[in-house]
């Protein structure tokens, strides 16, 4: 007995196209995303001693208007109760707002900014609060989706 067997042939326009998009330097996916600057606003105040972390909330608003509300949770270097009343934290060169999602570590100060980088992604943060004002100053920052 003989079982039908449909064979697909192989067409080759596909490969063509997306051969020919890579030589010219056109992604085969479309235009190239424009980067963007955007800026995360945050409180974080939950303090866990035992953790040595702060967790909050806050929302990241773009330059193209797009926003996305999201979980920030703040570890210290110290053994002080950490409180961040108004933070702030400004990202340039994304490409979509869902890039900031990930854990952040301190990697210098500038004046009362704190540099942070992710991989190739860097921030710059600022707060208001005791804890902020006497010194304190973030190990961690981790950014979460809501």
């Amino acid at each position: 007995m003989r079982i039908p067997c449909r064979v697909r042939r192989f067409h080759p326009l596909p490969a063509c196209a997306l051969v020919l998009c890579t030589l010219a330097g056109v992604p085969a996916t479309g235009v190239a995303a424009e980067a963007m600057r955007c800026e995360l606003a945050f409180t974080a105040g939950d303090w866990s001693a035992r953790h040595r972390t702060a967790r909050g909330i806050g929302e990241l608003r773009c330059d193209d208007g797009r926003t996305l509300p999201v979980r920030v949770s703040v570890k210290a270097d110290g053994g002080d109760a950490l409180r961040i009343d108004a933070g702030a934290a400004s990202f340039s060169g994304l490409e979509d707002p869902r890039d900031v999602i990930g854990a952040y570590v301190a990697s210098g100060e500038a004046g009362d900014d704190l540099a942070m980088r992710k991989g190739s992604i860097a921030l710059r943060v600022t707060a208001t609060g005791d804890w902020w004002h006497q010194g304190g100053r973030p190990g961690t920052l981790v950014i979460a989706a809501r």
